[in-house]
């Protein structure tokens, strides 16, 4: 009697075991996040081998818990199979929240299926606030690193960095406004006796540069002339030169000598004319003494304009 009551028990037992099926079980690691914080809902299948699970779509059923979910995993369990998936939720709406029974298809044949569903879980929502918080805390001041450059430090340095700049951008173009600014440039008063002096030791006619040589001459003179007598003597030509120095007070034998002294020049610059060595070497002072008589006159009308200023007819 004893061992046919046992076989009897054994024989119930496995029977409610087969009777029970498969299973479906979701559970989620805590129930109480507060507002953006992830949490984590896990689903699993524990069911025979013989059956088949028509798997969910665990992304589109918890759309609204903004899901995140990984592959499915299977592992052998006593019953025969075991499947299981884990998705990371998200929730942004305070309050209490219950995530909805799951519901799984087990297929025993073509004409024969097992429904199973998972019980809802319920969830609370609290807020990013502490308990009792009724304004929202300041945002915390930078973290300070040991060892880097402080911010303000990092500001002035550009500060004046830039100021540097601007002050370097502003002498530019004030040095070249000067530059290109007639009469705002302080021009060094010429020597004109040097310059015959320098242009004779030039070696110009030892090279046969006799249009280079009278050249330079001619136009020191006529620069002379336009400085001391107030002449357009570098526009004019020769002989225009010579119509406009009757206008001025200096001594007909002077003018001749000057105009005569242009006109040899003219006939080496222009009329391809080449004087003898010696006098083309004696040029130079001949034009220094030019210059000198015109200084000297210069200076004698001068001295009458101050004594007739003092002595008045």
């Amino acid at each position: 009697m004893r061992v046919g009551g046992f076989f009897a028990a054994l024989c119930l037992l496995v029977q409610g075991l087969q009777a029970q099926g498969p299973a479906v079980s979701a559970r989620l690691d805590t129930t109480q996040v507060r507002v953006g914080d992830l949490f984590r809902l896990t689903l699993t299948l524990d069911y025979d081998e013989a059956l088949r699970p028509d798997l969910p779509d665990l992304p589109s059923l918890l759309e609204e818990f903004n899901p995140q979910c990984s592959a499915w995993s299977q592992l052998a369990s006593p019953q025969g199979l075991l499947m299981e998936q884990q998705c990371q939720l998200r929730l942004y709406d305070l309050g209490y929240h219950q995530l909805p029974s799951l519901n799984v298809i087990f297929i025993a044949s073509q004409d024969d299926t097992l429904s199973r569903s998972s019980r809802p879980l319920d969830l609370e929502v609290a807020s990013a606030r502490e308990e009792g918080e009724d304004q929202l805390r300041d945002i915390k001041p930078p973290l300070h690193i040991s060892g880097g450059i402080p911010l303000w430090v990092a500001v002035v340095g550009v500060i004046l960095a830039m100021v540097l700049v601007g002050v370097f951008v502003y002498w530019l173009w004030r040095r070249r406004h000067q530059a290109s600014t007639p009469g705002e440039v302080e021009s060094k008063p010429i020597d004109f006796a040097a310059e015959f002096t320098r242009i004779a030791s030039l070696g110009l006619l030892d090279r046969g540069d006799f249009k280079i040589y009278y050249s330079l001459l001619s136009e020191n003179l006529r620069r002379f002339l336009e400085q001391r007598l107030e002449m357009e003597a570098m526009e004019q030509t020769t002989s225009e030169l010579a119509v406009a120095m009757r206008g001025v007070e200096i001594e007909d034998r002077l003018a001749e000598q000057i105009v005569e002294y242009l006109g040899d020049a003219d006939l080496v610059k222009f009329a391809r004319f080449h004087p003898d060595i010696d006098t083309a070497r004696s040029a130079p002072e001949a034009g220094l003494t030019l210059l000198r008589d015109v200084e000297d006159l210069i200076a004698a009308q001068a001295r009458a304009a101050e004594d007739h200023a003092e002595h008045p007819v």
